[in-house]
C-alpha cells in the first residue's frame, strides 16, 4: 500500500485537534482560551495556516504537552514516529509492552509482503 503524502501544516492541524478533543473543547472553546477566532483555529485544524512558533508554545502549554510532540506528530520521519511509539509503549505495563511488540513485529511482517 502507498502512503499517503500529507503536509506538515495537515499533519500538525490534525495533532491541535487531537489535543483538543482529547479535552473535550470545541474549536471556538480553544480560540477562546488562545485569544483568537474560531475560524483561526479552524485553520490551524485543517492545515491552512500554520501557526506562528508563539502560538505553538502557548498550544503546547495549554495542551500540557511538550512543544516537539506537536511537532512530531507534523513530522513523517521514521525516528519521530518511533519516538511516539516508544512514549504511548512507556505507558503499558512489561505484559502489554510485550504483546504489543509482537502484534507489531506480525502485522509489520504481514505488510512487508503485501508490497
Amino acid at each position: 500500500m502507498a502512503r499517503q503524502s500529507v503536509g506538515i501544516p495537515e499533519r500538525l492541524g490534525k495533532a491541535i485537534a487531537r489535543e483538543r478533543t482529547a479535552r473535550g473543547l470545541t474549536q471556538e472553546q480553544l480560540a477562546e482560551i488562545i485569544g483568537v477566532e474560531q475560524e483561526t483555529v479552524s485553520r490551524f485544524e485543517r492545515g491552512a495556516t500554520l501557526p506562528p512558533l508563539q502560538r505553538l508554545i502557548q498550544l503546547a502549554d495549554f495542551f500540557e504537552v511538550p512543544l516537539d510532540s506537536l511537532l512530531r506528530a507534523s513530522s513523517n520521519r521514521i525516528a519521530d514516529e518511533a519516538t511516539d511509539i516508544a512514549a504511548m509503549l512507556s505507558r503499558l505495563d512489561g505484559q502489554n509492552r510485550d504483546f504489543v511488540r509482537r502484534w507489531v513485529a506480525e502485522m509489520c511482517e504481514k505488510l512487508a509482503r503485501r508490497k
